[in-house]
């Protein structure tokens, strides 16, 4: 699956030869959280198997889908952990889920271990940087179509694996448009 493909375990090789070694094994069963809106996250990991769903409540308690994390791909909220702040988003399993987690102290300590390490992490932070400001200009400039098509063709496995009402969530249209949008590209 290519979902997240600013930030692939190929390219970040050497974090997640770091995860493999320092990380622990948690299991997660279906709708346990890795972390909470609201709370501050102290982990981060690699997803061994499975998959999380990245979820933020608005102001009404309207939920909406903003991202995923499948195997073989990094999962965490870095931004609150990193800045020690209540994080925007509820990290939790979508089905019988595994990941090696580490405490953000010990990714910290690894960052400071020296130069090419430092290098590391803000090369991380620039990619998750480079995620979200494509997907910022896509809701402004692609049509939901256009958003739904790119996403199907990047990962063609997604409708196995996401719901359609969370895939519409996540595109940021409601489920009977992409409905629409479905039975026009067929």
């Amino acid at each position: 699956m290519n979902f997240n493909r600013y930030i692939t375990e190929a390219e970040f090789s050497e974090l997640a030869a770091f995860i493999r070694r320092e990380g622990v094994v948690r299991r997660f069963a279906r709708g346990e959280r890795l972390s909470g809106q609201g709370l501050r996250s102290h982990r981060c990991g690699l997803v061994v198997q499975g998959a999380f769903r990245y979820v933020h409540a608005d102001a009404a308690g309207e939920e909406h889908v903003v991202g995923y994390a499948f195997a073989g791909e990094f999962v965490g909220d870095y931004i609150s952990m990193c800045v020690d702040a209540p994080s925007q988003v509820t990290i939790g399993a979508m089905c019988g889920a595994e990941a090696l987690l580490v405490p953000g102290e010990r990714l910290e300590t690894f960052y400071r271990t020296d130069a090419a390490c430092e290098r590391l992490g803000r090369r991380l932070a620039e990619h998750m940087l480079a995620e979200v400001y494509e997907r910022l200009l896509d809701r402004y400039a692609a049509s939901p179509q256009q958003r739904y098509e790119a996403l199907t063709e990047r990962c063609p496995d997604v409708l196995q694996l996401v719901p359609l009402r969370e895939l519409a969530s996540y595109l940021g249209v409601r489920p009977e448009t992409l409905s629409r949008i479905r039975r026009r590209v067929r």
